[in-house]
């Protein structure tokens, strides 16, 4: 009988060892699960905020692209014209000068022609006009 018993007492070990393995997966199991899950919330948090942020930097786009076009305006940009006490109109037709191109000499780059340099009260003054009134400090 001790052959019998024998087989009975390695039965019950294989049991036994497969119960501890089936719980040793079951428990890893469920804790890989719970880290996935963990992960996925902080992922799907990440991303909340990230489309949290890119509604915003949409809405300020859309502001500046309001601002610009609000300073494009030829009624904008008159007034500034006024408030600044510059002399610029709107050319007339007399005005407008055609130059010649230069003559083709086999190469394809525009030549450099000097100009003579503008005072420098002249450029600061004619510089985009709506952006002196964005950066001006009473705005």
């Amino acid at each position: 009988m001790s052959a019998l018993l024998e087989r009975e007492a390695r039965l019950y070990k294989l049991i036994l060892s497969l119960l501890v393995v089936l719980a040793v997966v079951t428990v890893s199991g469920c804790l890989g699960l719970l880290w996935l899950r963990q992960k996925i919330e902080l992922t799907a948090q990440a991303t909340r905020e990230l489309e949290t942020e890119i509604v915003k930097e949409e809405r300020r786009l859309r502001y500046l692209d309001t601002k610009v076009a609000e300073i494009h305006q030829p009624i904008y940009l008159e007034r500034q014209i006024t408030r600044l006490g510059l002399t610029l109109r709107p050319p007339m037709e007399n005005q407008v000068v055609y130059v010649e191109g230069a003559p083709f000499e086999g190469t394809h780059y525009a030549r450099r022609v000097e100009e003579a340099k503008p005072a420098p009260d002249a450029w600061r003054r004619s510089m985009d006009i709506g952006l002196m009134d964005v950066l001006s400090p009473g705005n």
